[in-house]
């Protein structure tokens, strides 16, 4: 197959540096300890627990815009916020701040009362 010889196979040893700085047994890497993993979860955690009651209030303005039978876009004219930010509300991809959870519970808070 190869039309020259190949050079006796010898060990070959590392360079004295790289073996001096060598270790034994590898040290553990940050990402992958448990007290790191265990601390991302409780953080989760609360952050999930901290914005439920904006969920329960997109569900609730979700629903009622379904009842009413109109578009996001009506709805996000009604509210007074861009289409694409009302839809990701709507969608659980961002989370309002305090004035958009403010605009949305007073939309609806308003029709609940014509209803």
């Amino acid at each position: 197959m190869f039309n020259f010889p190949f050079p006796q196979d010898k060990p070959q040893q590392a360079p004295q540096a790289f073996s001096q700085t060598r270790r034994s047994t590898p040290a553990a890497l940050p990402w992958a300890s448990n007290a790191m993993a265990e601390d991302d979860a409780d953080k989760r955690l609360t952050a999930m627990e901290r914005d439920e009651p904006k969920r329960r209030l997109i569900r609730d303005a979700k629903a009622l815009y379904k009842m009413r039978k109109i578009t996001q876009a009506q709805m996000a004219e009604e509210v007074g916020v861009p289409c694409r930010t009302l839809e990701e509300w709507l969608q659980f991809r961002r989370m309002p701040k305090a004035p958009g959870t403010t605009l949305i519970r007073r939309w609806v808070a308003n029709y609940k009362q014509k209803n």
